[in-house]
């Protein structure tokens, strides 16, 4: 009489059952992770965001703001805001020592003294200025912005903020 067992090696049915299970066992975990909502791409964002998160956020690529205006010396420190709903660039911009002066005197005489109200996101050195000044103002000596100008940015002041080397730039 012939058995089965014999004929194993010619038939190795047990092997492919075997690999048909760990295929079929596999292509269920690959497909039941691709549906985890954790990883779902396509999932609402929250719509609880502060809309005014960004109102007092400064930007401080000098990149980007090069895009916009003319920067004429490396800055040291910048800070600067584009408003929205407006065609308005407010920059506050520290220079090297040597180049403020260079900035002071290329940019003609001086226009007269200003006072400034400090911004909340002016750099820290000076909001600090304006809170021991007594005043909580800055003063500072205004210029021609001609280095700084740009189209359509062809209309705004330049103020050195006395005492610094930190320039308030407004172009509209």
């Amino acid at each position: 009489m012939v058995c089965i067992e014999d004929f194993r090696p010619y038939f190795p049915f047990g092997n492919i059952v075997k690999n048909i299970r760990i295929l079929f066992i596999l292509l269920a975990l690959t497909a039941l992770s691709c549906m985890s909502p954790r990883d779902n791409s396509n999932r609402t964002q929250n719509s609880n965001v502060n809309v005014n998160a960004d109102a007092n956020s400064a930007n401080s690529n000098l990149e980007e703001l090069r895009l916009l205006i003319n920067v004429p010396y490396e800055t040291e420190d910048l800070a600067w805001k584009k408003e929205d709903g407006s065609e308005k660039i407010v920059a506050v911009l520290r220079f090297a020592p040597e180049d403020a002066d260079k900035i002071a005197a290329e940019s003609g005489p001086a226009a007269g003294k200003v006072s400034l109200s400090p911004e909340s996101w002016y750099p820290s050195e000076l909001t600090a200025q304006s809170e021991t000044s007594g005043d909580n103002g800055l003063e500072g000596t205004a210029y021609d912005p001609k280095l700084f100008v740009l189209a359509p940015y062809t209309q705004g002041r330049l103020v050195r903020i006395d005492g610094t080397n930190y320039f308030l730039l407004e172009l509209s």
